[in-house]
């Protein structure tokens, strides 16, 4: 292992085309990873089939969640300690073989089963695939880099539905679906094993702020091999003693109560409250994942050019408030099918303009705190979000089965103008702690 994990780590930053490719090798990760978990397309297919409620499966989304906290509360200061590609390659590697175990399924007991041990080991990499973007982009180029990382699991959802759409009408049954996710995977790991590499522990503790230059941050050049923490609880005291890690995933976190009903339950959503076909709502949740898919890239591009983070965050905040605010209303009634179509993408870009330019500050809120917790930060981020989910989600369901779907969007709507709140907080709160040495231009917006 220690042969295997040296031969795979580099010694020197990559530059150009080198570091592009690496960073491409890491989306690709992520689609893989998200793709693997892909259940909202076929949900109106297995849950008949499984037997299990509406309210069942969100219960079992709850406890699937809160194994994968756990599991992450592990993973992210592994990640920090001996780096991220041996873990994601070992973790994908045996997500990939529990997919095929899918068609094992005959049951309730059996897909808990297996789903779980699925849920594990995703946790397990929670924090490796966006420390190893931070590792692989300098902060001139950081939002942009978190916005290709984003494009894993608005990929893989884009790519569920799309190719759900696209085949059930000739397959007709999800089993299918695990069949073509199964050879699909295989695919896509393949050169994400030959070629993906990490940096070195000594490269990883520096802050780049160019390909060519690390940066100087409260005196210090970089962390030091010390700062490496030599257990999980050390990793997360290390961290949670500072208050902008609480300050930052928190409200985000909770915003996310748009984001988790259109990936998880999206078609079941517009099924129910639009009255589309299995097939149909698959192809309009797809328009959702398409418009985000394109907007991530154009935000980060402005946010690293501008150098501003918060405030392209805050603008996405409101206008999601917005959209919804017009669209809660028109559920349970019909809108024209383009009509649908322009506010299911318009609320992908929204959603983009909020998670990039959140990502990039964030991790380079991690680094400030110290380049050895970037794994760790980002495995509480997911332990937060899980246990989120874990909350959230059966409280949707049984919220949807009782007053509809439009009740949830309420909520989502409120949890918007909150995280709009929260984020111009941050920003004062950052301005008012620099030292008129520690501004430079577009720090303040940031």
């Amino acid at each position: 292992m220690a042969h295997f994990a040296e031969s795979r780590t580099l010694t020197e930053y990559p530059r150009g085309a080198q570091r592009w490719t690496l960073l491409l090798l890491t989306v690709l990760a992520a689609v893989l990873t998200g793709y693997e978990f892909q259940l909202a397309p076929i949900l109106p297919l297995l849950l008949p089939y499984l037997h299990m409620s509406h309210i069942q499966y969100g219960y079992f989304i709850t406890f699937a969640v809160v194994v994968g906290a756990v599991s992450a509360f592990f993973g992210g200061p592994l990640a920090d300690r001996y780096g991220r590609v041996v873990i994601l390659d070992a973790c994908l590697a045996v997500i990939t073989l529990l997919v095929f175990a899918n068609l094992l399924i005959v049951g309730i007991k059996s897909f808990v089963a297996i789903r779980t041990l699925m849920s594990i080991v995703a946790g397990l990499m929670a924090g490796a695939s966006a420390a190893l973007v931070r590792d692989m982009s300098p902060r001139l180029t950081r939002a942009l880099a978190f916005g290709l990382l984003t494009i894993g699991p608005v990929g893989s959802n884009y790519m569920g539905n799309f190719i759900a759409g696209w085949t059930l009408p000739i397959y007709h049954t999800w089993q299918s679906q695990m069949w073509i996710m199964g050879f699909l995977a295989i695919v896509m790991y393949a050169p994400i094993f030959l070629w993906l590499r990490d940096l070195s522990a000594e490269l990883r503790l520096k802050i780049y702020q160019t390909e060519l230059a690390a940066l100087e941050v409260a005196g210090r050049r970089s962390a030091t091999a010390a700062e490496l923490p030599s257990s999980a609880r050390q990793a997360f005291m290390m961290l949670l003693g500072h208050f902008e890690p609480w300050l930052m995933v928190v409200p985000f976190t909770i915003s996310l109560c748009l984001y988790i009903a259109i990936q998880a339950f999206g078609p079941l959503m517009f099924t129910e409250s639009f009255h589309y076909t299995p097939a149909d709502a698959a192809r309009m949740n797809s328009y959702f994942w398409l418009g985000n898919l394109g907007a991530l890239i154009v935000v980060g591009v402005i946010s690293d050019r501008l150098q501003v983070r918060r405030p392209i965050s805050t603008i996405g905040a409101v206008a999601t408030a917005l959209l919804l605010a017009w669209w809660i209303p028109r559920f349970g009634g019909e809108l024209p099918r383009h009509v649908m179509i322009v506010v299911a993408t318009l609320l992908g870009c929204f959603l983009a303009m909020i998670a990039v330019p959140w990502a990039a500050q964030y991790s380079e809120t991690l680094e400030d705190t110290s380049p050895a917790l970037q794994a760790t930060g980002w495995a509480f981020y997911g332990l937060v979000s899980r246990g989120w989910v874990a909350i959230s989600a059966p409280l949707m369901l049984a919220i949807a089965a009782r007053y509809g779907w439009a009740s949830w969007m309420k909520l989502s709507l409120a949890a918007m103008l909150l995280y709009a709140a929260a984020t111009i907080f941050a920003s004062r709160r950052a301005v008012e702690t620099l030292t008129p040495a520690e501004v430079r231009p577009g720090l303040a917006g940031r």
